[in-house]
């Protein structure tokens, strides 16, 4: 679960006014906050829509506008259809909440966004259908009595373009309520969080194979359609749907700064082997093609990336390292020995700006989860991932790309300007990392 957490006393209520249009992010915006803005509440989460209720009234849990210094726009807020205002214990118990949105880029990349939550009694939030933080007022009480929120970093479940976040609340006391104040600091000097080093894009929902979610219908390129298509007689299907000679393909985003540096990169992708043979299915990217006779080539067999054949039925965790990439130049009825080559198509993100998946032809596909870390020009020497430090994060970046050749001459990681990323750019690392022992 992605949270980064530090405590932060429930800031002031204002009152809230519901639209239901999505709206753009831009910097110090109120886009998720109970202040309003798109915020819908339901009795089931199913039906029932209505905009959410608020400041939903509380005598005791009233929040101090003192406490956070970049100001507070979100209040407490419940399901409450009227007539009239809600009193204490007031129906229902359980409330949902959800919120559909735009983010926009902010200088060519991701903005982070950062919420303060909090509920009354407990609370789950879920990110584009993958549950993703979680609050249980028992474990956030200060010695006063009075709750707290906590700070919790969305930005590796957001992606660019569209979104929804969904939150499901339970009270069975007296004045139910939820608090979400949300913080785009991508531009701010006070921080609530750090931001994490790594970006994250998640395609799917976590949900072990549970079919026709809205988060199973996934964005595609026109390279990955034109692939499928010319994959026929093996018409596509969506993920969490089982795999009989059908490809599934998806299309993650690329989002860096301007002239960064992407250094190191990692799918996991949760498959289950449907098909009736397995043993030669493969995956198709950016740089692969089909020809008019059907003959898939560049491609990377699960055979490569397991380590030994899939079986049919079982299930893995399947982790592809970008930077050291093992390619067959054509698909084969068996796949046997090794790879044709061993490539670093980290270069690739930056110019495609997107990373294509297609599996083919027996794989079942939960969810696709893309792991990005790049530097800049300004970061200083063994700074890999651009956080300030040179530590151990850094020194693990260098290890997914050891024994490859460097992209370039500028490559960051190849610290000896040798062409090669080897142990002697690990060693140059650790002489230069900002902590003792390269914590």
């Amino acid at each position: 679960m992605n949270i980064f957490v530090r405590t932060i006393a429930l800031a002031a209520a204002s009152l809230l006014m519901v639209a239901q249009s999505a709206d753009a992010a831009g910097p110090r915006t109120e886009l998720l906050s109970g202040a309003g803005r798109g915020w819908l509440a339901s009795p089931n989460g199913v039906d029932g829509w209505i905009p959410a209720y608020g400041p939903y009234p509380n005598p005791l849990t009233m929040p101090n506008p003192f406490l956070n210094e970049l100001g507070i726009h979100a209040n407490l807020m419940w399901y409450w259809p009227g007539p009239g205002a809600p009193g204490a214990s007031s129906p229902p118990t359980t409330a949902h909440f959800r919120r559909q949105f735009h983010l926009e880029p902010e200088n060519g990349m991701k903005p982070q966004i950062v919420a303060l939550m909090a509920a009354d009694d407990d609370m789950t939030l879920t990110i584009n259908g993958t549950p993703f933080a979680s609050y249980r007022l028992a474990d956030h009480m200060m010695p006063n009595g009075q709750p707290e929120a906590v700070a919790v970093d969305m930005t590796p479940a957001l992606r660019l373009g569209d979104n929804q976040i969904d939150i499901r609340a339970t009270d069975n006391g007296v004045y139910h309520w939820v608090f979400f104040d949300s913080y785009n600091i991508l531009h701010s000097k006070q921080v609530l969080v750090q931001r994490a080093p790594a970006q994250i894009s998640l395609i799917g929902d976590k949900d072990e194979f549970h079919s026709d979610d809205l988060a199973d219908t996934t964005s595609k390129s026109q390279h990955v359609l034109d692939l499928q298509d010319k994959l026929l007689p093996t018409p596509a299907i969506d993920m969490d749907q089982p795999a009989h000679n059908q490809s599934v393909g998806l299309t993650h985003d690329i989002s860096v700064p301007q002239g960064a540096t992407i250094t190191s990169a990692s799918i996991k992708l949760h498959i289950r082997m449907t098909g009736d043979i397995v043993d030669n299915d493969v995956i198709l990217f950016n740089q692969s093609i089909i020809t008019d006779q059907g003959l898939s080539t560049r491609v990377i067999a699960l055979h490569d990336l397991l380590g030994f054949p899939p079986q049919a039925g079982a299930t893995y965790d399947l982790i592809w390292n970008l930077a050291k990439t093992p390619l067959r130049n054509v698909a084969s009825p068996t796949v046997t020995g090794q790879p044709d080559q061993v490539v670093n198509v980290l270069p690739m993100l930056v110019s495609d700006k997107r990373l294509d998946v297609l599996l083919a032809d027996g794989t079942m596909v939960d969810y696709s989860e893309l792991s990005v870390t790049y530097t800049s020009v300004s970061a200083a020497p063994g700074d890999l991932n651009n956080d300030g430090a040179v530590d151990r994060a850094d020194v693990n970046i260098l290890l997914l790309g050891l024994n490859t050749l460097a992209a370039d001459a500028n490559d960051p990681r190849d610290l000896d300007r040798d062409g090669r990323i080897t142990a002697l750019d690990v060693r140059k690392l650790v002489a230069n990392c900002s902590h003792p022992l390269c914590n």
